[in-house]
Order: structure tokens, then sequence, then C-alpha cells
């Protein structure tokens, strides 16, 4: 597949992909190519694009179904009383598996095809079948075509709860997709399920009652909360580790920067903060962006430009603050992967795509493992050289500004626009 294939591929209206993701994982996705840091595919599409199915045929579907639970042999092929033999499509057994409750004994691996299964007979069935857990999945990984898909065919989805895991290996259950797009801030996700609960009863009800479980003394405060917990929470094992960056020898600042534990005081600094980082980002339901922010904060103002300086600088912008970006929800690591500045500005709009803008080869997510590539060997930038610190500060500030603000102008317009219809 060339370069430009990926994106083309994604436009299909129809068509999805099975992905199978570096963990093993394998998802329904609507974006067909995703790579590792290291610009080699990590994933295993089917052969063919996966096809919603014609109502009509679903008869059809049901008696081919039928025959195949009737046939005692070897289901892998179908063999007709002409001795005439035909492949029996790994896919259609595992569909008529789900559809029929009835399980096919095959020698051939059925984990990516399962998948499939589920979600190729849910869209033909959207009314019947449900799969919950693929749309929570999808509004949390910024997969936006994928979520509008499945809630078109039912809007009832917005009602259901499901459990999933995003790229940074963040678990949720018991989540609603719309609250799935609050809680991580993703603005053009909620924006494009606001409409759907119009087709709900009593949804912009529904709507606000979500919103209210999420945030139960509103969007405003609960940022206000994050900020302080930033301050009392995140910045203090932040400056421990500054003040282990600072006070490090050149050699210690260069064994860190190739990877290399010599067990000094510097590594076990870096070794206590990502664990410290990583069970405070987990234990969290909300992304909290002001630890980004203060991140880049402390980039800006903790060091300067001389010679044993910039080793330090680099060493942070790389595993301290390529760290962090490990742990943004989709829609913040798209927006670094397109150029952040481009965003901050609203000089366009997101692609929903994780491959690098300027460096096509490459992914933000899914991550390669868990101790290279971002975080480790590098962090992302902004769409500008890492070097420009005070421009990043500026940019990052704004950004998270704008995201703050977009979500409460959704619901707060939503709200004024029900009271309107009441009142006429």
């Amino acid at each position: 597949m060339r370069p430009g294939d990926a994106a083309r591929a994604t436009k299909a209206k129809s068509n999805w992909y099975v992905v199978t993701l570096p963990d093993g994982d394998t998802v329904i996705s609507s974006q067909p190519l995703l790579h590792n840091a290291n610009g080699s595919v990590v994933n295993a599409l089917t052969k063919k694009p996966v096809k919603s199915f014609d109502p009509a045929a679903i008869t059809l579907l049901a008696l081919l179904a039928k025959f195949i639970v009737l046939n005692n042999e070897n289901v892998t092929f179908v063999k007709f009383s002409s001795n005439k033999v035909i492949d029996a499509y790994l896919p259609w057994i595992n569909i008529f598996q789900f559809l029929f409750g009835k399980t096919f004994q095959t020698h051939i691996p059925n984990g990516p095809a399962q998948q499939l299964a589920r979600f190729s007979a849910c869209i033909a069935r959207p009314s019947l079948l449900l799969a919950t857990d693929i749309v929570v999945r999808a509004a949390l990984c910024g997969d936006e075509d994928l979520a509008r898909r499945m809630i078109a065919s039912n809007p009832n989805y917005l009602l259901q709860r499901g459990n999933a895991t995003d790229f940074s290996g963040r678990s949720y259950a018991n989540l609603m997709p719309f609250q799935a797009a609050l809680i991580t801030g993703d603005d053009k996700m909620a924006e494009m399920m606001a409409p759907f609960f119009d087709r709900l009863p009593n949804g912009d009800a529904e709507m606000q009652k979500q919103v209210a479980e999420i945030f139960p003394n509103g969007i405003k405060a609960h940022e206000e909360a994050q900020k302080r917990k930033s301050e009392t929470e995140f910045v203090p094992m932040l400056d421990e580790l500054i003040k282990a960056i600072n006070n490090a020898k050149s050699a210690d600042l260069q064994a860190a920067l190739s990877l290399q534990d010599n067990q000094s005081e510097l590594c076990k600094a870096l070794d206590t903060f990502r664990g410290a980082f990583t069970e405070l980002s987990h234990g969290e339901k909300i992304f909290n962006p002001h630890y980004l922010l203060a991140a880049f904060v402390a980039h800006v103002r903790t060091f300067r430009w001389n010679d044993l300086g910039r080793i330090r600088l680099d060493l942070f912008w790389r595993q301290v603050i390529g760290f962090l970006q490990r742990f943004l929800p989709a829609t913040y690591a798209q927006a670094f992967a397109y150029g952040l500045c481009y965003m901050a500005d609203n000089i366009c709009s997101c692609p929903r795509s994780f491959n690098l803008r300027h460096a096509y080869r490459f992914s933000f997510y899914p991550l390669s493992g868990p101790f290279s590539g971002l975080g480790f060997n590098f962090a992302y930038e902004l769409g500008f050289p890492w070097e420009w610190q005070i421009a990043a500060l500026e940019v990052v500030s704004k950004f998270v500004s704008n995201k703050n603000n977009k979500l409460p102008e959704l619901i707060t317009r939503r709200a004024q626009s029900a009271h309107s219809c009441i009142i006429q």
C-alpha cells in the first residue's frame, strides 16, 4: 500500500478494518493503516474491506447459515449433493455463530474474524444487536467515522454503557459513548453525537443528565479543580525530577538520554516520576490537560541554553514532555500529529488521523512499546522546532484553553436550544 492509499481508503463509507495492535489486541477501525515509532506496519488488515450488509440479503444469509448449522462435516467448507465444494469463509462462519448462538469448530484461528463478525452482524441488525464496547472505544480513540456510522444506525447506542481501553492503556468501564467524548475533551466527537439525541425520547434531558454524571459541579468548576490538582500533586513530583536533572553530572545526563540505567540518582528520579505519573493519570477518569501545560511551563522557565543546559533541556523534552504525551487522549494526539500550532489558531480543522503530517511513515499511536519510542527516545513537536520554547508554551496554552471552552459552549448551546423549543 502506498502512503496515499491509506488516506484514500478511509474515505470509503462502508469499509472497515480489523486492526491488530502491537499488544496483540484486535479492534475494528476506520483507519486502514497504523505505524509504530519505527515506521513499520503493525496492523493486520482483512484481505478485503468489511462492507455493510444489504438488509434485503439477511433472509438469504439466514438460509445459508441454517444450511451450515445442519452440516455436520468440516464447517470450513460446504459440500453440495453434486459433490461440488465451496469455501465457507471464516468471517461468514463467525457471523452465523453470533446470529444463531451455535459454536463451530474450525482449524483456523478466528480471533480477528470473531471481532469482525460481531461488528458485521450489528451493522446488519442494528435494531436487534448492539456492540456498545466498539462504539465506546471509537469515541475514546478518536474514530469519529466509526462512531458516527454505528450511532446513525442505532441512536440507542447513546443510552448504552460499555467498556473499552484507549491507546494509552487506560481502561474505562460502564461508560456511555457521549461520556467518552466528554472525559477526553473531544469537542468534535461530542458535537457529532449531539444531534442524535434528538432522535431519542427526552433526548436533550438525557444528554444533560450524562453531562451532570461526569461533571456534577459543572465543567468550569471541574476545570478549576483540575488546575488545583495539577499544582498540588503534579507540580511537586515534577519539581523533584527537575531538581535531579539540575544536579546531575554530564555523564549521568548522557546515560539517561541513551536509555542506559547507570543506577544514578537521575535514573532513579526518572523511574520514580514515570511510576508516580502513570498511577496519577490512570487513576483519573477525566483527562487533565494542566499536567501537560505545567510541563511546558517548566520547559520554558527552568533550563537555559548553555552547553550543559541544552542537554538537560533535551532530556526534559524527550523523557518528560514525551512521557506525558504517551497519556494524551486521541483528540490531543491527533492535533500533535497534524501540528498543534495549526490547531491552536484555528487555521484548519484537525483530520482524524494519527499519521504525522510531516512524516507520513510515522504515527503518534499506537505506542511501539513500554520502554522505547515516545517518552524515551523522543517527543512529538508542535509543528515547529522544539527549541522555540516560548512559542511552544503559547501554542499549548492556547490549544488547552480552546479545548476547555468548546465543550461548555456546546452543552450551553444545546440547553438553550431545548429551552427555546419548550417556550415556543
